[in-house]
């Protein structure tokens, strides 16, 4: 039985890898394409997806959907305000050509 509980381990540990942001906004871009990135003054804590490449203080979304609107929003209000965001990505690159980690979930704060 003791075999299974290691492989179990390491993949609960790897789906649960994410990283997370509590700084201010430095930047948002939004491409042609909708693909959007935040970036952020600090380094992304945790565990940040491997897939970053070269990207370390960002996180991306989808400006063509609903969430990746509200995503878009909430980073222009924090940039435009001044105020800290706290962000976790998701532990993966699914938007921005697989190199930039994905928003999870995010809010704004003092």
């Amino acid at each position: 039985m003791y075999k299974y509980l290691l492989p179990l381990l390491l993949l609960s540990s790897s789906v649960m890898a994410a990283g997370s942001a509590n700084s201010k906004v430095s930047s948002v871009r939004i491409d042609k394409s909708g693909m959007g990135i935040v970036e952020f003054y600090e380094n992304l804590a945790g565990s940040p997806a491997g897939c970053i490449s070269g990207y370390p203080k960002h996180l991306s979304f989808n400006a063509n959907t609903d969430s990746g609107k509200a995503i878009m929003s909430l980073a222009l209000s924090a940039h435009a305000t001044g105020k800290v965001v706290i962000a976790s990505g998701t532990g993966a690159c699914d938007e921005y050509g697989g190199i930039v980690e994905s928003w999870s979930w995010g809010l704004v704060t003092n």
